[in-house]
């Protein structure tokens, strides 16, 4: 694929290897034998053969997440939660525009290092970005949760309207009156966060933040970039995800698959097998011991909330990321079914419409389920 690099990842002897490349570089290589082994295969001249490494990453997707980006400068993360791989999130898809060919990189490094677009940062693991109202449905899951707040509340002056960086914004929608917590979910009001972020307090907001694990590396096989660990500048900016936790799609993405995954948030896998010295396939584990972050019964409700229409619960926001009106376009879609749930991020960069992100989200989603009703494409198992 022309731009699958970001999870390949690329090889050179001159610029080094990133990605997958560089995760399983000595298997690849041969190199992952005993030192018994070595021994014999330099006395005996034989030769270095190196392995093979299966990952989750579905070409059919892969490909169609690149053509929903179309031109657009952003991301595209596809998560599958399985019943069959307990508390993992497999990748099926990640997408970073602008990108580059892993075939071509020692001819055109130099110009992709000096590009102001920037097409070697993998922006689904890397990319930082604020979240803005991306954080409601964490937010609101764990203060229910913490039976701060019940969902059929009622909620005073919901529509009011507070600036971030100079610009003026309300709800997405009008909800109605009276209204509730449900409403400013489901409408995307900022007013109401404001209130219960100061109720919740700097030290509340970042309990929840560390709880869905929005401040961390997540521990993927390939390089992932967190925000330092400093404290909240201001919360009633942090309640809206207008402070300065910045986050990738991929941790907008497990933070997402919790309220899939029964209110635990999952392990995040790239590979799903590898070769072993006589050939063999071997699983590839990564273990992580699940940690309740919300019930699942707290999980559901949330999920109920942002849908579901046909099994699929959603938001798409915007997120202010800057001085002069720049803006990023969020979308975060849920499919859920008795065979799988999936989790879609989309993120936009430079855009004011939210529309968009949301037509690449819903886009892959159909996607999936085409591929799922169709017997002659069969996604790869763990």
């Amino acid at each position: 694929l022309p731009f699958s690099g970001h999870a390949v990842g690329y090889y050179s002897l001159t610029y080094g290897t990133t990605g997958a490349e560089n995760r399983f570089d000595t298997l690849l290589r041969g190199e992952s034998m005993a030192w018994t082994e070595k021994y014999w295969q330099r006395v005996l001249h034989l030769p270095q053969t190196g392995g093979d490494v299966q990952l989750a990453i579905d070409i059919n997707l892969q490909e169609i997440s690149q053509s929903l980006l179309g031109n657009h400068n952003g991301a595209v993360l596809l998560l599958e939660l399985s019943p069959d791989a307990t508390n993992k999130a497999w990748i099926r898809a990640l997408t970073s525009l602008p990108g580059y060919n892993p075939n071509l990189i020692d001819e055109q490094f130099a110009e992709l290092a000096a590009s102001e677009q920037a097409p070697l940062l993998n922006r689904v693991t890397q990319g930082q970005y604020q979240p803005g109202l991306l954080l409601q449905p964490f937010i609101l899951a764990a203060a229910v949760d913490q039976e701060i707040i019940a969902l059929n509340d009622p909620v005073a002056e919901a529509q009011r309207l507070v600036e971030i960086n100079g610009k003026t914004l309300g709800c997405a929608s009008p909800p109605p009156e009276p209204t509730t917590w449900a409403d400013v979910l489901r409408h995307q009001c900022p007013g109401p966060m404001q209130d219960l972020a100061d109720q919740l307090g700097r030290s509340g907001l970042e309990a929840i933040f560390a709880a869905f694990e929005l401040d961390r590396d997540p521990g993927l096989e390939i390089d992932t970039t967190t925000t330092a660990d400093d404290p909240l500048l201001d919360p009633l900016m942090a309640g809206m995800g207008q402070d300065n936790l910045s986050v990738t799609p991929l941790n907008i993405g497990l933070a997402a698959a919790a309220l899939a995954n029964n209110g635990s948030v999952p392990q995040p896998q790239l590979a799903l097998a590898s070769t072993d010295l006589e050939g063999n396939w071997q699983e590839q584990q990564i273990e992580k011991e699940p940690a309740q972050v919300v019930s699942a019964d707290v999980a559901g409700e949330i999920l109920r909330v942002l849908g579901p229409q046909d099994g699929l619960s959603e938001l798409s926001t915007l997120a202010i990321s800057g001085p002069e009106d720049s803006a990023n376009a969020w979308y975060v879609g849920i499919s859920t079914s008795e065979a799988a749930a999936y989790v879609v991020v989309v993120v936009l960069e430079g855009t004011d419409q939210p529309s968009h992100a949301q037509r690449v989200g819903r886009g892959m989603i159909s996607a999936v389920k085409q591929l799922q009703s169709d017997s002659a494409s069969k996604m790869p198992s763990p």
